[in-house]
């Protein structure tokens, strides 16, 4: 029975120790760049205070367009009074409670109000149509961001495997030496030179570790992902970039102005001041509205005989229907000031819509130099990489036959490495600068 036991307790601990390994070996959850885009735009908070912005707009557009309706209102109130009144028949004072109550139901229609109803239903809707414009401006804004760090962890990605095969080879060549001073070959100065090579090569892995952590992590905060441990991006391969040929900056250009989002969003408020000044004018005319009631009272207290409630409410009930005319004449020229000011309000969004094309057509200008000087920043490095490559396989082949010293491999390998990160480098600035181009074209940011 014993024995039985302890089979069972056994089992049981080996079956927690494989559950802790697996956890603690779990795979993390590696993330696309469309992903990661997405799960941005839906749980950004700039975005979504941006989108409250939007539909804050979009009710105050439709309340407006419900100020086109009849106003119908109703109220009543009740009254008791005390005091000395006069007898009618024998005009004595007597003390007396009045109880009064009052019912009233009244509708207005604006006939004509210098079209500023009208007007500012237009103003709102522009307002609405700017404010989701805003949005849209934020999540590409966000979309770009997102790209950005996402290539900088693919970046530190390859740097890190790049120098992780150096290690290798030079830890290769740390047993090939220690074969060869074994024999009697080499001295001994040479393993250890080699061995300070490795020691560098490995802090530089660790280096290059950490730097790939940091740039996960910054992805994942700009994600706001409450948890980080688990999180990694899928590395895709990229094209081969040598044949691409980039659009023109002309062609870029006529889209993005007329299709980007800060574009549209400084149209419609032009279109919106427009409307702010047709308001003001409008405050200049008569209004005309007409309205209609009806209303009646009770009035209730001891002197009154046989008082019938509903009686007294149908007696003293009457209707009304009127018209309302406001000629506005003198108000200390204040609507004369608003439509100065209005003027000065639409010269100003003009120049804020001119300010915007101007500066997108210095960003696009800018976009299309970059990409330019990234591409031929690329080329050269390929061929810089591919030439250093080559040398160090030379300088590799003459050291493993003793015909080159330490130092010069460790120059031959460093110089090479050097060329392998501004390649990647190169790589990696050129693809971030063809997706600033797509973006400005209306392309979806994928890989």
């Amino acid at each position: 029975m014993q024995t039985i036991k302890m089979y069972i307790f056994l089992l049981a601990l080996t079956s927690t120790v494989s559950l802790g390994a697996q956890e603690a070996e779990s795979p993390k959850t590696a993330w696309t760049l469309e992903q990661c885009i997405e799960y941005a735009r839906v749980n950004n908070i700039a975005l979504k205070r941006q989108k409250l912005n939007a539909d804050y707009a979009k009710n105050r557009y439709e309340q407006s367009k419900l100020e086109l309706l009849p106003s119908l209102n109703a109220s009543s109130n009740y009254n008791m009074t005390s005091g000395k009144a006069p007898d009618p028949n024998s005009f004595q004072l007597f003390d007396v409670t009045i109880q009064t109550s009052n019912y009233s139901i009244s509708s207005s229609v604006p006939v004509f109000q210098g079209l500023t109803i009208r007007n500012t239903i237009k103003k709102n809707e522009s307002d609405w149509k700017a404010a989701i414009e805003d949005a849209q401006k934020v999540e590409n804004d966000i979309a770009l961001a997102i790209t950005s760090y996402y290539a900088q962890v693919l970046f530190n990605k390859e740097l890190l495997a790049a120098a992780k095969l150096q290690l290798e080879t030079v830890n290769q060549q740390v047993e090939r030496t220690e074969r060869l001073v074994q024999a009697g070959t080499l001295a001994e100065g040479s393993l250890l030179e080699i061995k300070s090579i490795a020691a560098r090569e490995a802090l530089n892995v660790t280096q290059l570790e950490n730097s790939l952590r940091l740039s996960l992590i910054d992805l994942a905060l700009a994600l706001n992902l409450e948890s980080v441990e688990q999180f990694d991006v899928v590395s895709p391969t990229l094209p081969d970039f040598t044949g691409m040929e980039l659009a023109e900056g002309s062609l870029v250009l006529d889209y993005a102005l007329d299709n980007l989002p800060q574009i549209k969003a400084a149209e419609y408020r032009t279109e919106s001041s427009i409307k702010d000044l047709q308001i003001a004018k409008g405050y200049l005319l008569p209004s005309l509205s007409v309205g209609a009631g009806w209303s009646t009272f009770v009035t209730k207290h001891k002197k009154l005989q046989d008082f019938d409630f509903g009686e007294s409410f149908k007696d003293n009930g009457s209707q009304y229907v009127g018209f309302n005319l406001y000629i506005p004449i003198f108000n200390g020229l204040s609507t004369r000031t608003s439509v100065k000011n209005a003027k000065i309000g639409v010269l100003n969004s003009q120049l804020a819509l001119e300010q915007e094309r101007l500066t997108l057509r210095k960003e696009i200008q800018q976009a299309s130099a970059d990409a330019d000087a990234a591409f031929r920043q690329y080329l050269a490095a390929q061929s810089a990489v591919d030439s250093y490559r080559e040398s160090f396989r030379y300088t590799e082949k003459r050291y493993n036959v003793g015909m080159v010293n330490v130092v010069d491999y460790n120059v031959a390998k460093s110089e090479y490495m050097k060329a392998e990160a501004d390649f990647l480098q190169a790589k990696y600035t050129y693809f971030l600068r063809l997706k600033i181009l797509d973006f400005y074209q209306g392309k979806p940011i994928v890989l």
